[in-house]
């Protein structure tokens, strides 16, 4: 059988990365991003890393003992964006991709070097210079047999130049190195149970026989022996799966209870929803409008569609409608957003004898919206009565003038 070669593209404190991108004078600086509603740290730069910043600190405990350091509102929509420009860009290079987070992909690279005829050490550096020079994010690549052992190799790679190859021939000795809690696949039960029988190292995980992980761990204990020897045990499947679900919230960069400013970025949601469903060639009966109050008290509202839609020109009406029967003038929100479920693939629906021109149009001016933004930049037409161009400014500018 082939030997197989698997690549591991991880993108590097990857949210932080995203900001620095938009706003190059962050770099340098203990710059951290945190989870919705601002409750804690979710990313951090390496200079946030060496103030002592943990990962999953409370932004308010993370504030209080290091006050220096620049925290920022995260922008899933902006990391979104870039991930997909960095997936596209991946698929240059392989027609076997599995994306596993949003910010790293395994690709299949099996005989590339004989196509490219390069080795897999300078294939590592070229995919990282070219989506860091393309896109701008910075990316660690691993190269190695199996999943398992790239995703030791991309660890190493992220203090060893950003690219690091694990070989055939040198998978005993490096796997003399790694603590099995380092080991993808081992949780803490698994590290527990593991070291009561001896095992510490990754390496020590291949001196046990194989009726050792069939009895006490199963099949799944099995391939990970063989994940660690260089087989390919777990598979890529370069298989896409369509979302169930999609959602966009963002907390607001400053608290507000102005109902033009709420709705606009209302609808800058709405427009991104819309958009994502487009791309996935989706559509929606079901939406939802979500507001988030300064002191964390949730409202949700839910309309249900005798049809389904991806137009935000279809949908703006009725999140309006729903915004309207949440809205308080007398209080504060932090956070909005809009949530589209029971998602229908476009070409299963069954189109009506007498279907709606109205609504197919509106559709139809939508997908125009889309090339016109993929031709000039996000926002370049306004919709709704704000405009997503203007709502995007207003952050920029909030940002450009923010104190820390």
């Amino acid at each position: 059988m082939k030997e197989k070669i698997i690549a591991l593209v991880d993108g590097n404190n990857f949210f932080v990365s995203c900001e620095i991108l938009m706003n190059p004078s962050l770099k340098g600086k203990p710059v951290c991003v945190l989870s919705n509603n601002d409750g804690c740290v979710i990313s951090r730069s390496y200079e946030a890393k060496k103030l002592g910043i943990k990962m999953g600190q409370p932004y308010f405990l993370a504030k209080k003992d290091f006050p220096d350091a620049i925290y920022l509102s995260a922008n899933f929509g902006v990391y979104h964006e870039l991930s997909q420009r960095m997936i596209e860009k991946l698929q240059n290079y392989s027609d076997k991709l599995d994306v596993y987070s949003i910010d790293e992909a395994f690709l299949d690279l099996t005989g590339l070097d004989k196509i490219l005829k390069l080795s897999f050490d300078e294939i590592a550096k070229l995919i990282k210079n070219d989506i860091e020079n393309t896109i701008g994010v910075s990316v660690s690549v691993g190269i190695a047999n199996s999943k398992t052992l790239t995703k030791i190799a991309t660890h190493k790679a992220k203090s060893q130049n950003g690219t690091y190859v694990i070989s055939k021939e040198n998978i005993c000795s490096e796997l003399k190195k790694i603590p099995i809690e380092e080991v993808w696949g081992i949780g803490r039960n698994i590290s527990r149970s593991l070291k009561s029988y001896g095992v510490f190292s990754a390496f020590d995980i291949l001196n046990k026989d194989d009726n050792f992980y069939k009895i006490h761990y199963g099949k799944k204990g099995l391939e990970l022996k063989y994940e660690l020897l260089g087989e390919s045990v777990i598979p890529l499947t370069g298989i896409f799966t369509k979302p169930k679900s999609i959602q966009r919230t963002k907390a607001f960069p400053k608290f507000s209870k102005d109902k033009k400013y709420i709705l606009a970025e209302i609808e800058l949601h709405l427009h991104n929803v819309c958009r994502k469903l487009r791309e996935y060639n989706l559509q929606t009966d079901s939406i939802y409008v979500m507001l988030r109050t300064k002191d964390f008290r949730v409202f949700v509202l839910e309309e249900k569609l005798d049809f389904s839609t991806n137009s935000e020109l279809i949908l703006t009406p009725i999140v309006k409608n729903l915004f309207d029967k949440m809205y308080d003038k007398e209080i504060i929100y932090r956070s909005a957003g809009v949530y589209a479920s029971n998602l229908i693939d476009t070409e299963k629906i069954q189109l009506e004898f007498f279907q709606n021109e109205i609504k197919n149009k509106k559709e139809q001016i939508s997908t125009i919206i889309d090339k016109i933004d993929n031709k000039y930049g996000k926002g370049y037409l306004a919709i709704g009565q704000i405009g997503i161009k203007s709502i995007q400014e207003k952050h920029k500018r909030e940002m450009r003038h923010r104190t820390f």
